[in-house]
Protein backbone atom coordinates (compact mmCIF):
# COMPACT_ATOMS: atom_id res chain seq x y z
CA UNK A 1 0.00 0.00 0.00
CA UNK A 2 1.65 3.53 -1.07
CA UNK A 3 -1.01 5.90 -0.73
CA UNK A 4 -4.68 6.24 0.34
CA UNK A 5 -6.78 8.27 -1.13
CA UNK A 6 -10.79 9.65 -0.12
CA UNK A 7 -13.59 11.15 -1.36
CA UNK A 8 -17.25 11.17 -3.03
CA UNK A 9 -17.24 9.48 -5.76
CA UNK A 10 -18.15 12.73 -8.26
CA UNK A 11 -14.53 14.06 -6.42
CA UNK A 12 -12.77 11.56 -7.28
CA UNK A 13 -9.78 11.62 -9.96
CA UNK A 14 -11.30 9.85 -12.41
CA UNK A 15 -9.15 7.24 -13.11
CA UNK A 16 -9.16 6.44 -9.15
CA UNK A 17 -13.12 5.89 -9.69
CA UNK A 18 -12.89 4.18 -13.07
CA UNK A 19 -9.93 1.59 -11.09
CA UNK A 20 -12.07 1.54 -7.85
CA UNK A 21 -14.82 0.25 -10.11
CA UNK A 22 -13.10 -2.03 -11.63
CA UNK A 23 -11.89 -3.30 -8.24
CA UNK A 24 -14.92 -3.98 -6.81
CA UNK A 25 -16.14 -5.89 -9.60
CA UNK A 26 -13.47 -8.43 -9.52
CA UNK A 27 -13.74 -8.20 -5.80
CA UNK A 28 -17.45 -8.59 -4.79
CA UNK A 29 -19.22 -9.65 -8.02
CA UNK A 30 -16.37 -12.06 -9.56
CA UNK A 31 -14.66 -13.59 -6.45
CA UNK A 32 -17.52 -13.11 -3.83
CA UNK A 33 -20.47 -13.90 -6.18
CA UNK A 34 -22.79 -11.37 -4.70
CA UNK A 35 -25.46 -10.66 -6.97
CA UNK A 36 -25.73 -6.74 -7.28
CA UNK A 37 -29.06 -4.66 -8.29
CA UNK A 38 -28.54 -2.50 -11.03
CA UNK A 39 -25.27 -4.56 -11.77
CA UNK A 40 -25.14 -6.08 -15.65
CA UNK A 41 -24.30 -9.47 -16.19
CA UNK A 42 -21.63 -8.13 -18.72
CA UNK A 43 -20.60 -4.95 -16.42
CA UNK A 44 -17.14 -4.22 -15.50
CA UNK A 45 -17.50 -2.07 -12.49
CA UNK A 46 -19.74 -2.58 -9.54
CA UNK A 47 -21.73 0.47 -7.98
CA UNK A 48 -25.03 0.51 -6.24
CA UNK A 49 -27.13 3.09 -5.37
CA UNK A 50 -25.45 3.76 -2.00
CA UNK A 51 -22.67 5.44 -3.73
CA UNK A 52 -23.58 8.63 -4.71
CA UNK A 53 -24.77 11.71 -2.56
CA UNK A 54 -22.65 11.95 0.63
CA UNK A 55 -20.65 8.78 1.18
CA UNK A 56 -17.18 8.80 0.96
CA UNK A 57 -14.77 6.51 -0.24
CA UNK A 58 -11.39 5.25 1.25
CA UNK A 59 -9.06 3.90 -1.43
CA UNK A 60 -6.14 2.23 -0.78
CA UNK A 61 -3.15 2.85 -4.14
CA UNK A 62 -0.30 0.34 -4.69
CA UNK A 63 3.11 2.28 -5.58
CA UNK A 64 2.16 0.97 -9.23
CA UNK A 65 -0.85 3.27 -8.92
CA UNK A 66 -3.09 0.10 -8.65
CA UNK A 67 -6.48 0.00 -6.45
CA UNK A 68 -4.89 -2.31 -3.74
CA UNK A 69 -8.06 -2.06 -0.94
CA UNK A 70 -11.42 -0.05 -0.38
CA UNK A 71 -13.85 0.95 1.48
CA UNK A 72 -16.59 3.43 1.87
CA UNK A 73 -18.52 5.60 5.00
CA UNK A 74 -22.25 6.66 4.79
CA UNK A 75 -23.62 8.51 8.01
CA UNK A 76 -26.89 6.57 9.31
CA UNK A 77 -28.99 9.94 9.08
CA UNK A 78 -29.01 8.98 5.28
CA UNK A 79 -29.72 6.14 2.98
CA UNK A 80 -27.61 3.00 4.24
CA UNK A 81 -27.40 -0.57 3.93
CA UNK A 82 -28.71 -1.63 7.12
CA UNK A 83 -31.75 0.57 7.83
CA UNK A 84 -32.74 0.43 3.88
CA UNK A 85 -31.23 -3.30 2.90
CA UNK A 86 -31.12 -5.57 5.46
CA UNK A 87 -33.89 -3.73 8.14
CA UNK A 88 -34.35 -7.25 9.18
CA UNK A 89 -31.00 -7.71 11.04
CA UNK A 90 -32.34 -5.45 13.94
CA UNK A 91 -32.76 -6.90 16.65
CA UNK A 92 -37.05 -7.79 16.79
CA UNK A 93 -38.76 -4.57 18.16
CA UNK A 94 -35.61 -2.36 17.60
CA UNK A 95 -34.80 0.63 14.64
CA UNK A 96 -31.94 1.06 12.70
CA UNK A 97 -29.80 3.68 14.00
CA UNK A 98 -29.63 7.73 12.76
CA UNK A 99 -27.76 9.84 14.06
CA UNK A 100 -24.39 11.98 13.05
CA UNK A 101 -22.08 10.17 15.74
CA UNK A 102 -23.00 6.77 13.88
CA UNK A 103 -21.34 6.13 10.52
CA UNK A 104 -22.04 2.44 8.38
CA UNK A 105 -18.81 0.97 7.08
CA UNK A 106 -19.22 -1.00 3.82
CA UNK A 107 -17.50 -2.27 0.46
CA UNK A 108 -14.41 -3.02 2.35
CA UNK A 109 -11.92 -5.32 1.20
CA UNK A 110 -8.14 -5.26 0.31
CA UNK A 111 -5.72 -7.24 -1.74
CA UNK A 112 -2.43 -7.82 -0.19
CA UNK A 113 -2.79 -4.79 2.66
CA UNK A 114 -0.41 -5.65 5.40
CA UNK A 115 -1.70 -5.00 9.22
CA UNK A 116 0.63 -4.02 11.84
CA UNK A 117 1.01 -8.05 12.61
CA UNK A 118 2.68 -8.13 8.99
CA UNK A 119 -0.49 -10.40 7.82
CA UNK A 120 -1.44 -10.08 4.37
CA UNK A 121 -5.42 -10.41 5.75
CA UNK A 122 -6.37 -6.94 4.37
CA UNK A 123 -6.78 -4.94 7.38
CA UNK A 124 -3.95 -2.58 6.89
CA UNK A 125 -7.26 -0.25 5.61
CA UNK A 126 -9.23 -0.39 8.58
CA UNK A 127 -7.40 2.03 10.85
CA UNK A 128 -7.84 4.83 8.56
CA UNK A 129 -11.16 3.85 7.81
CA UNK A 130 -11.95 4.19 11.55
CA UNK A 131 -10.28 7.41 11.93
CA UNK A 132 -11.66 9.24 8.98
CA UNK A 133 -15.13 8.05 10.51
CA UNK A 134 -13.95 9.61 13.86
CA UNK A 135 -13.21 12.66 11.97
CA UNK A 136 -16.80 13.36 11.05
CA UNK A 137 -17.64 12.87 14.56
CA UNK A 138 -18.32 9.16 14.51
CA UNK A 139 -18.07 7.48 18.41
CA UNK A 140 -19.57 4.53 16.25
CA UNK A 141 -19.51 2.65 13.13
CA UNK A 142 -21.58 -0.51 12.32
CA UNK A 143 -21.80 -2.69 9.31
CA UNK A 144 -23.07 -5.44 7.89
CA UNK A 145 -20.54 -8.66 7.56
CA UNK A 146 -20.89 -12.19 6.92
CA UNK A 147 -19.93 -14.24 10.11
CA UNK A 148 -16.77 -15.25 8.71
CA UNK A 149 -15.59 -11.63 8.31
CA UNK A 150 -16.49 -11.06 11.74
CA UNK A 151 -14.67 -13.73 13.15
CA UNK A 152 -11.54 -11.94 11.32
CA UNK A 153 -11.79 -8.70 13.07
CA UNK A 154 -12.26 -10.12 16.52
CA UNK A 155 -9.15 -12.08 15.43
CA UNK A 156 -7.76 -8.51 14.77
CA UNK A 157 -8.22 -8.06 18.55
CA UNK A 158 -11.48 -5.82 17.88
CA UNK A 159 -14.12 -5.84 20.36
CA UNK A 160 -17.08 -5.97 18.44
CA UNK A 161 -20.60 -6.37 18.73
CA UNK A 162 -23.91 -7.94 17.66
CA UNK A 163 -26.25 -5.52 17.30
CA UNK A 164 -28.97 -7.50 14.88
CA UNK A 165 -31.79 -10.56 15.07
CA UNK A 166 -30.07 -13.93 15.37
CA UNK A 167 -32.88 -15.86 13.56
CA UNK A 168 -32.28 -13.52 10.68
CA UNK A 169 -28.91 -13.50 10.38
CA UNK A 170 -28.65 -16.83 10.57
CA UNK A 171 -31.40 -17.06 7.70
CA UNK A 172 -29.16 -14.29 5.58
CA UNK A 173 -25.77 -15.68 6.66
CA UNK A 174 -25.28 -12.16 7.25
CA UNK A 175 -25.09 -10.31 10.79
CA UNK A 176 -25.36 -6.47 11.63
CA UNK A 177 -22.47 -5.59 14.15
CA UNK A 178 -20.52 -2.20 15.16
CA UNK A 179 -17.66 -1.20 16.97
CA UNK A 180 -17.41 1.81 19.53
CA UNK A 181 -14.70 4.60 17.79
CA UNK A 182 -12.36 5.59 20.84
CA UNK A 183 -9.36 5.81 22.39
CA UNK A 184 -9.65 2.27 23.51
CA UNK A 185 -10.17 1.22 19.89
CA UNK A 186 -6.88 3.05 18.69
CA UNK A 187 -4.64 1.69 21.74
CA UNK A 188 -5.79 -1.78 20.63
CA UNK A 189 -4.92 -0.86 16.59
CA UNK A 190 -1.46 0.16 17.70
CA UNK A 191 -2.06 3.54 15.91
CA UNK A 192 -2.56 7.61 16.13
CA UNK A 193 -5.69 8.63 14.85
CA UNK A 194 -4.27 12.22 13.93
CA UNK A 195 -1.04 10.05 12.30
CA UNK A 196 -3.90 8.19 10.16
CA UNK A 197 -5.37 11.21 9.02
CA UNK A 198 -2.09 12.91 7.56
CA UNK A 199 -1.55 9.96 5.30
CA UNK A 200 -5.04 10.15 3.68
CA UNK A 201 -5.19 12.42 0.57
CA UNK A 202 -7.98 13.94 0.56
CA UNK A 203 -10.24 15.26 -2.67
CA UNK A 204 -13.47 17.54 -2.63
CA UNK A 205 -14.76 18.90 1.38
CA UNK A 206 -15.24 16.28 3.91
CA UNK A 207 -16.62 16.73 7.32
CA UNK A 208 -20.49 16.77 7.70
CA UNK A 209 -22.45 15.34 5.37
CA UNK A 210 -24.39 17.43 2.75
CA UNK A 211 -27.19 18.91 2.61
Amino acid sequence: MSFIVAGRLDALPSPVRDHLGNFRHKVFVQRLQWKIPGVAHDATSEWDKFDGGNTVHLVAMSDDHRVCGCARLMCTTGPYLLRDAFPQLVEPGGLPPSSPSIWEMSRFAGSGLRDRTGSSSGMGLFPYVIALAQSFGATRVIGVVTPAVARLYRRFGLDLHNMGNVAASKRAHIVACSIDVDAALFKRLQRDPQALLYEITCYGQLGQPLA
